[in-house]
């Protein structure tokens, strides 16, 4: 076989070996552009999380402080129920002794009254019984 026909087989196969290249690095340009959106979309997609986050922890913190303030409110506020209560029991009990005390001086008054009765029912005896 000569030269030139050697050279007209391989050619074909150059020239087919290089289409093939030349698809394989469009399709390498092709893959390395979307390559490129994907990593520029994650980036966006981090930025975004990275900024809820950030807004998170911000409300995380703003919750943690008012609910601070509220448990700091409601303590007070249980304390100062916890004095009123015992303030009210305190009157209670004097309000329950002051009763106490009425019902005694009231049962020593029907004793005299029942006293006065008997002492009255002889002077009438007496009064009667003289006539």
């Amino acid at each position: 076989m000569t030269a030139d026909q050697r050279l007209d087989q391989l050619e074909p196969l150059v020239s087919q070996t290089l289409a093939v290249a030349d698809r394989h690095t469009a399709q390498l340009k092709q893959i390395f552009g979307v390559v490129n959106q994907l990593l520029e979309a994650g980036k966006v997609q981090s930025d975004n999380t990275q900024f809820a986050l950030r807004e998170l922890g911000e409300l995380r913190q703003e919750v943690r402080t008012e609910l601070g303030g509220l448990r700091q409110e409601v303590r007070t506020e249980l304390s100062e129920v916890k004095h009123k209560l015992s303030a009210t029991e305190q009157n209670q009990s004097i309000t329950n002794t002051r009763i106490g005390d009425v019902e005694n001086a009231v049962s020593l008054m029907g004793i005299q009254v029942a006293n006065l009765d008997a002492k009255l029912d002889r002077i009438l005896g007496l009064l009667d019984g003289g006539k």
